[in-house]
């Protein structure tokens, strides 16, 4: 029996992986933009309609109402978990005592699975016997309708993102500034300059690639929302947080137009690449530059 050779061994090794990406990702993606060219729901026959799909998706009032809040609440979402994340990370330098503590509590919201975060604050901001209302009469601000009227509804979902994604900006932020030299900061503390100074400065241009990597895997992450706002809204009420990946969901799901919601996802797939290119020539900039 003839022995398979170590260079065909490593062929085969080397294969896998390419099996792998084509077995699942590959083809899944083909399969997407295939039937994206089909007029086909479920129980009929795939009719090719060639662009109408397209035509479809681009004259629909209710994408474009989706697109747009989706845009808003990654840029609602992301821009304030870097605020707050930034401004927890300066705190976590500037005290010794109580850090470790900190950095404990900080990870806890991480841990949680999304689809139960959103189901606990589904009943957090209930408007009958929820906890926020009820600390709010504390102080003596009446409460709020938070799932029930859409403006708050769409507040709600961002407040809770912002809960749970706030310490990962602020834990990555405060590992890259413990691994900057220490002379740095003496030599501008000898130069006048403040803590505060030092740090907006100093500081965090030099972990300026770092800081955009953060915010492309946050970008990414909220563009694609889907577990914790389902769990927490189901999109609602009406429409008022239903974003992309709800709306695609619900298309193919729930109403099971296979051929419109396979039109969606190749949009979102092209967007989501566009994204992916812009924040990621940044980051290799910054990278480069620092």
């Amino acid at each position: 029996m003839k022995k398979i050779s170590f260079r065909s061994k490593t062929l085969f090794i080397a294969l896998i992986p390419m099996i792998y990406l084509y077995g699942l990702v590959i083809y899944p993606f083909a399969s997407v933009i295939y039937y994206s060219f089909f007029s086909y729901d479920i129980g009929g026959t795939p009719v090719f309609n060639g662009v109408g799909n397209y035509i479809q998706l681009f004259t629909d009032t209710q994408f474009y109402r989706t697109l747009g809040l989706t845009l808003s609440y990654s840029i609602l979402a992301v821009g304030t978990e870097f605020l707050f994340g930034i401004g927890l990370a300066y705190i976590l330098v500037h005290i010794s005592r109580g850090r470790s503590v900190a950095t404990s509590i900080l990870i806890l919201p991480l841990v949680m699975t999304p689809a139960v975060a959103g189901i606990i604050w589904r009943i957090m901001f209930d408007a009958g016997f929820g906890h926020v209302n009820f600390y709010l009469s504390l102080i003596g601000i009446p409460g709020q309708k938070w799932l029930i009227r859409p403006t708050e509804a769409f507040i709600s979902t961002v407040i809770v993102d912002v809960w749970q994604w706030t310490p990962f900006v602020t834990l990555v932020t405060f590992a890259g500034l413990t691994t900057l030299p220490v002379e740095l900061v003496e030599s501008a503390y000898i130069d006048g300059a403040s803590e505060f100074r030092t740090f907006k400065d100093i500081l965090l241009p030099r972990i300026r690639a770092l800081l955009y990597i953060i915010l492309f895997l946050r970008v990414i992450d909220t563009l694609k929302i889907f577990d914790t706002v389902y769990t927490m809204t189901g999109g609602g009420p009406g429409t008022a947080t239903t974003y992309m990946s709800i709306f695609n969901y619900l298309n193919l799901m729930t109403f099971y137009h296979i051929g419109y919601g396979c039109t969606i996802a190749a949009f979102f797939i092209v967007l989501m690449n566009v994204v992916v290119t812009i924040l990621s020539k940044r980051a290799g900039a910054a990278l480069f530059a620092t």
